[in-house]
């Protein structure tokens, strides 16, 4: 849940055996987003104006990922999985403030993602079914490209 204080929201991982793990978290302070788990070309990117902001679309779920301007970097968290036996999504508090923020500092490609958020987020505070939510349109997806979604 974010707080006011301008702490680090903590973004959950969503599959079934997660049991409230992290996934990453985002610095609203430093506009860092940090995957929990790091490689070479997985690390924390700062949402400066340069940086890409997207909508990555899997078969199951849509994440969000944030790539340094040159490609040589990139963080990915999870918004929405739903398969078959599971469903599961960040709580609307946390997808606001995510949004609020993001455009802010308005990294390119923002206007999409941030709207979608905020839709998102409404969507779940109406009670609204995950199955039929606006991030569950960004599911599928024609390949790598065709994953990748800025509205």
């Amino acid at each position: 849940m974010p707080s006011s204080t301008g702490a680090p929201l903590a973004l959950l991982r969503l599959d079934p055996g997660a049991r409230g793990e992290v996934a990453g978290t985002y610095d609203p302070a430093t506009g860092v987003l940090s995957p929990a788990r790091t490689s070479w070309r997985i690390r924390p990117v700062a949402a400066e104006r340069r940086a890409y902001l997207m909508l990555g679309s899997r078969r199951d779920g849509v994440d969000l990922a944030l790539e340094r301007f040159n490609g040589w970097r990139r963080a990915a968290v999870p918004l929405l999985v739903l398969t078959r036996q599971h469903e599961a999504c960040q709580p609307a508090p946390t997808l606001r403030a995510l949004a609020d923020d993001l455009a802010r500092r308005g990294p390119r490609d923002v206007e999409g993602v941030v709207g979608l958020l905020r839709a998102q987020a409404d969507h779940l505070d109406r009670g609204g079914d995950l199955r039929s939510s606006p991030l569950s349109r960004k599911i599928g997806g024609g390949g790598s490209l065709g994953g990748l979604a800025t509205g």
